[in-house]
């Protein structure tokens, strides 16, 4: 709970007194119990950083103790101060942040889950392919449950973009019997944004990044010679080696270079995942001549191959969020409601292929218009299981639990003011500093400090050597252990 006050009413004078209560998170995986004054509106949780209404706080009391109201009081103040504020990476819904999600996506793209053991098994394994086919996918749709819908880093996109976006979104609203039924969600900003927005339309988390990218590098690998031919007049052969490599899921820029996908690459992830992708802008955009919008086919495929049970996948939406045309969300359909649709003047902007196309790979209705997404989600006990499955691959392949590496990045990265810092170098971090012993964690607040020990403490002529001698007064002897408390270290 981050405290807004902690004035005593009483004290001004006549006011009703002071009262502490305490409740649990809503949040089904969280349930951390919360104290906050009962004159707050909302309570931010300390644990997985959602905000919630009093109102939908579970469990509420009034702490009658005081000395139980003091020392909560005290801790809450502890944790707000020393905890570092939770980010939209970090915010944790049903148990899981973006930034988790994205540290267990590369086990996703070589691992699967087996169906009666509930275990991870190596794709391999479990048939003909080493790496996940994202196509598996092209039927799927995330639909963000209303519940969720304000929640920072998950639901709404607060970056900007509903603002930017709003004249588009008016049109759709409309055509949708003035309902919101297509809204803009987070989609992180770190190089990936285009596969992190594929993916949380696909299936509501940030798990499948790295298999989108891997599935794009090999698809134009697999599929060069074709591309050439058809892009022959708009992008040169020699162009195509840098287009593939900045596929790869750890591509790192030349200094100076660009670092996201451009939109070449989302026709090739229309074409990995079997289904159309819907591009969006503001409606000044969707009416120009520029590249700012679109329609992204599936066209290297045959339009028998884009449909599952004999029906033709539904398109999957994402969008610009700023004029500066630099970062993609997704735009998602709401749980409850009527899958969105898009009037065809919205989508009759091919990109790379005639326009003429639209119609072979997507449905339009009589009223000329197509639905988005779809209604086949993939369920959140589900995501659950899959999500635990890869956490005992990554502690056996790392020997650290992935929650680990999260705090580190949280505590230790983030504190330090550093953003976007691959997550491989987060955990051959967090494992170099579990070999030494140099990670502590507070008993109090939970949060986590690293403890650099430099050897040359430690030899004659060092600091906390110099120390020992002093205290002793004599020389240290080789069995004994010698304490320095002030410095942290025992």
């Amino acid at each position: 709970m981050e405290m807004t006050s902690s004035t005593d009413s009483s004290s001004s004078g006549g006011g009703s007194p002071y009262k502490l209560l305490k409740g649990q998170c809503p949040d089904d995986k969280c349930q951390t119990v919360l104290f906050f004054p009962s004159y707050d509106v909302t309570v931010e949780c300390t644990e997985c950083g959602q905000r919630h209404l009093q109102a939908v706080m579970k469990n509420i009391q009034e702490v009658t103790n005081p000395y139980i109201a003091l020392r909560n009081i005290v801790r809450n103040a502890l944790v707000v101060g020393m905890k570092p504020k939770k980010g939209a990476e970090n915010i944790r819904v049903l148990g899981l942040s973006n930034y988790y999600c994205k540290l267990l996506s590369p086990l996703l793209t070589e691992y699967g889950m087996d169906k009666t053991t509930r275990k991870a098994l190596p794709l391999s394994a479990m048939g003909p392919a080493n790496v996940f086919d994202c196509s598996v996918l092209g039927d799927r749709a995330f639909l963000l449950d209303p519940e969720h819908m304000e929640v920072r880093g998950y639901g709404r996109d607060i970056s900007g973009s509903q603002q930017y976006l709003q004249n588009t979104l008016d049109v759709i609203c409309k055509v949708n019997g003035d309902e919101e039924t297509l809204v803009p969600v987070y989609a992180s900003g770190d190089g990936h944004c285009l596969v992190h927005a594929l993916s949380r339309a696909l299936v509501g988390r940030e798990l499948f990044w790295h298999a989108l990218r891997t599935n794009l590098k090999s698809h134009f690998q697999q599929n060069i010679d074709k591309y050439q031919e058809l892009f022959k007049d708009f992008i040169s052969n020699a162009e195509w080696k840098d287009i593939i490599t900045e596929s790869d899921p750890f591509f790192c820029p030349p200094e100076g270079g660009q670092l996201g996908l451009r939109t070449v690459h989302i026709f090739g992830l229309a074409n990995v995942m079997h289904r159309p992708i819907i591009l969006l802008d503001n409606l000044e955009g969707v009416q120009s001549f520029g590249e700012h919008s679109g329609v992204f086919l599936p066209g290297m495929l045959d339009p028998e191959k884009c449909k599952t049970r004999g029906v033709l996948n539904k398109p999957i939406c994402i969008a610009w969020s700023s004029s500066g045309r630099n970062h993609f969300i997704s735009l998602v359909g709401v749980k409850g409601r009527r899958l969105p649709r898009l009037p065809s003047w919205l989508v009759s902007k091919c990109w790379g292929l005639p326009s003429s196309l639209i119609g072979q790979y997507i449905e339009f209705d009589e009223d000329h218009c197509c639905s988005i997404g779809g209604s086949r989600s993939i369920s959140e006990e589900y995501i659950e299981k899959l999500v635990h499955a890869m956490e005992e691959v990554f502690h056996d392949k790392y020997q650290v639990h992935p929650k680990l590496v999260a705090d580190v990045h949280d505590y230790i990265y983030r504190n330090a003011g550093m953003a976007s810092v691959p997550t491989q170098e987060v955990v051959q971090r967090t494992c170099s500093a579990v070999k030494e012993e140099r990670l502590f964690r507070c008993l109090m607040c939970n949060s986590l400090t690293e403890f650099m020990l430099v050897p040359d403490w430690f030899q004659r002529g060092g600091a906390l050597y110099n120390m020992a001698v002093k205290q002793q007064q004599s020389k240290l002897t080789s069995n004994k252990k010698y304490s320095f408390p002030t410095q942290g270290n025992l």
